[in-house]
């Protein structure tokens, strides 16, 4: 199925058309937090985002233990106005000149918390407006090129704007889009499912199974497994390697580093995209290969990147390094949604988002220590190396499961 027919639906077009926005938003959000920090401390910025992935890893694991009893629309209505209006709190700071390192990492943990809240419940929502198989991985396509579409938009307008909108007001264009994506989900809540199935458990059970329920479920699904454990590398190269690395890199070495910086997020944007579309389009293939292929050409892009001479490489290698995205992606969220019943699909992926979270974390704890003792570009081609390491060890796994399978 093509990835865009799911449109054709209303309540899948709504939901979609509003992550769109909140997720081009986001983009102007995270260049603006780690941007202002990075003016107010250097490159031990990497501590202000080292704050948001640990409450991110905190929501994941806890925030279960309140929202697996909402609605998942209540959930995402009540995380977007949250958001709106903490981010808020920042632009008006700005404008009063008023900024502080105390008050952005105090609001960007509180933005954290409602994303940790937010995200599960857009993915349990997913099943419920695409119920057929084949219509649902054109959807887990669809909503996954959100945040691909928002790396090409938000990085070319941040570009754009760069030089006459003060980064302070970036969170204004930021709290917007969280108003009209908290429209959107309202506009279709009734669609979105019942209520969470209700327990046969209570009290302080319940809150045990809100907490342990995802791990729970993923025993014996080794390649569950090891997609969250390549999942946390990855983000902790995502983060040492570009997010942060590279933001200190360029501010290092180019003359003008936001432009080049958001040019390179602009090429991984378009890389993402381009291949969200074709996998998405076509019908689910063998997932411990995708997860094996993206590890290979992230961990390859992530380490060339400080070696290119000038711009244009630059963003070549990028948009490379861009295709790992969708099929890791892709993969897990097929499995998750194959694998498991529905009443466990928000656990399992606040799982999924643990192991996201935790390598942020690590990353973004360790970063500043290490770019002091080796050196910015030997740190981010260190993490690119780490993750094509966990693309060998995926290989031989693959090799070893096959041998089992083919009688001596």
């Amino acid at each position: 199925m093509f990835v865009l027919k799911p449109l054709a639906r209303r309540p899948i077009a709504l939901l979609w058309s509003g992550q769109v926005l909140a997720a081009t938003g986001s983009e102007f959000y995270m260049v603006a937090v780690v941007w202002i920090a990075a003016d107010l401390i250097g490159r031990e910025a990497g501590y202000v985002s080292a704050v948001q992935a640990g409450v991110l890893l905190f929501g994941s694991l806890f925030s279960g233990v309140l929202t697996d009893r909402w609605r998942h629309g209540a959930t995402m209505i009540a995380a977007d106005l949250a958001r709106a209006v903490l981010v808020l709190v920042l632009s008006v700071a700005g404008l009063l000149h008023m900024m502080s390192l105390p008050l952005l990492i105090l609001v960007a943990g509180a933005v954290a918390l409602g994303t940790s809240a937010f995200d599960p419940a857009l993915q349990a929502t997913l099943p419920a407006i695409a119920p057929d198989p084949v219509l649902r991985h054109a959807t887990n396509g669809l909503f996954d090129a959100t945040k691909r579409m928002a790396r090409i938009l938000g990085p070319s307008l941040i570009a754009l704007v760069n030089g006459f909108v003060p980064k302070t007001q970036f969170f204004t264009l930021t709290a917007i889009t969280f108003l009209l994506s908290a429209l959107a989900v309202r506009a279709v809540n009734r669609g979105l499912g019942e209520a969470p199935q209700r327990r046969s458990v209570t009290g302080t059970a319940a809150v045990i199974d809100s907490l342990l329920g995802g791990l729970r479920a993923v025993r014996g699904h080794g390649l569950v497994i090891y997609g969250l454990v390549g999942n946390m590398i990855g983000n902790l190269t995502w983060a040492m390697g570009v997010l942060l690395g590279m933001v200190l890199y360029l501010r290092a070495t180019s003359t003008d580093p936001l432009t080049d910086y958001s040019l390179m997020m602009t090429a991984y944007g378009i890389g993402n995209l381009g291949t969200n579309l074709i996998l998405a389009s076509r019908r689910p293939g063998r997932p411990q290969v995708q997860l094996v292929i993206a590890k290979f050409i992230f961990g390859t892009g992530v380490f060339l990147l400080p070696l290119m001479p000038n711009r244009a490489m630059l963003m070549l290698v990028a948009g490379f390094a861009a295709i790992n995205g969708p099929f890791e992606n892709l993969a897990i969220l097929h499995l998750i949604q194959s694998r498991f019943p529905p009443h466990r699909l928000a656990q399992v992926y606040r799982l999924q988002m643990c192991s996201v979270f935790a390598g942020l974390f690590l990353a973004y704890t360790i970063a500043p220590t290490l770019y002091g003792w080796f050196g910015l570009a030997p740190v981010i081609m260190a993490a690119g190396a780490l993750t094509f390491a966990t693309g060998l060890v995926g290989l031989v796994l693959v090799v070893r499961r096959r041998a089992v399978r083919v009688p001596a």
